[in-house]
């Protein structure tokens, strides 16, 4: 496959980025990989692994002579290192984000008076309940969704050379704005785990967890992410998932006066519309 980029800079080499340096090395569309992040000790096993040629500890070394960088890192991070970046890259660079939002980061580029590099926002819609380097693979993104954000400062050329390095590691690229991405993730994602958290401080808060079984399970898995990581999520996309859980408020009070007026058949109405809907998304993704 056609080199796209001479070399690429992971800012946090765990398994999203390092997933991206291994599929690209597969691929031949990357000469060189260049890592940094926290941990010595992590970035000494990516190397060890393959994942990257080499490391540094110093974020404007690991860059220098980079037309790729990937920031890899949780989202306010994120925010900070472009800020950082940004001012000082002379090159044109392709600077791209794996994050869930998108309004602040790329509003940091908007307000950017940088000519040369360019951020383009991007949001890999995969990944596994692994973390770290050691378990990235190279097929993580194949027949996933990446959705990028280009907006009016992103010229075409940076856009389309982006849109082929994704579709090399196997992705189908989507494009959206940064609010409606925003607003989307909010409601499949946001939304679902700040539910999830709920659900789970409501039931401890009773006797019933320890008869908890396979249900419960499933439906909380996500309440045992990342506390950390899933409350900056939050109080970065805010306005959004305050406007999901309102839309979400509505529906579980139609629910709460249906069984509070005994009303068996609007109960019914309401659980089969849900029903309907989602065996209609599970059945044109092909899932079980």
């Amino acid at each position: 496959m056609t080199q796209l980029f001479e070399q690429m800079t992971i800012v946090g080499v765990g398994l999203i980025g390092g997933s991206m340096a291994r599929k690209a090395r597969d691929e031949g569309i990357v000469k060189k990989f260049i890592g940094f992040g926290r941990t010595k000790e992590n970035l000494e096993n990516a190397v060890s692994l393959g994942v990257i040629d080499r490391y540094e500890s110093d974020i404007f070394k690991a860059v220098q002579g980079s037309d790729l960088v990937v920031i890899a890192t949780p989202v306010e991070k994120s925010i900070n290192i472009l800020s950082d970046l940004l001012p000082k890259l002379d090159s044109e660079t392709i600077i791209t984000d794996v994050g869930s939002v998108k309004g602040k980061i790329v509003d940091i580029f908007r307000g950017s008076e940088n000519i040369n590099a360019e951020f383009i926002g991007g949001h890999p819609i995969a990944g596994t309940e692994s973390s770290g380097v050691e378990a990235s693979f190279s097929s993580l993104f194949e027949d996933h969704v990446t959705i990028l954000t280009p907006i009016e400062r992103n010229s075409n050329s940076s856009i389309e050379k982006l849109k082929n390095f994704w579709v090399s590691l196997g992705a189908r690229v989507e494009f959206l704005d940064p609010e409606k991405h925003d607003r989307i993730l909010s409601d499949i994602s946001h939304l679902p785990h700040v539910v999830a958290y709920a659900l789970v401080n409501a039931i401890l808060n009773g006797d019933g967890i320890s008869y908890a079984a396979g249900g419960f399970k499933d439906f909380t898995r996500i309440a045992s992410s990342s506390p950390e990581m899933w409350s900056e999520i939050c109080i970065q996309n805010r306005k959004a998932i305050l406007d999901s859980i309102n839309e979400f408020r509505i529906h579980l009070n139609s629910i709460y006066e249906s069984i509070e007026n005994a009303d068996e058949e609007s109960l019914q109405k309401i659980f089969l519309n849900s029903k309907n809907g989602r065996d209609s998304w599970i059945n044109s993704k092909g899932q079980k």
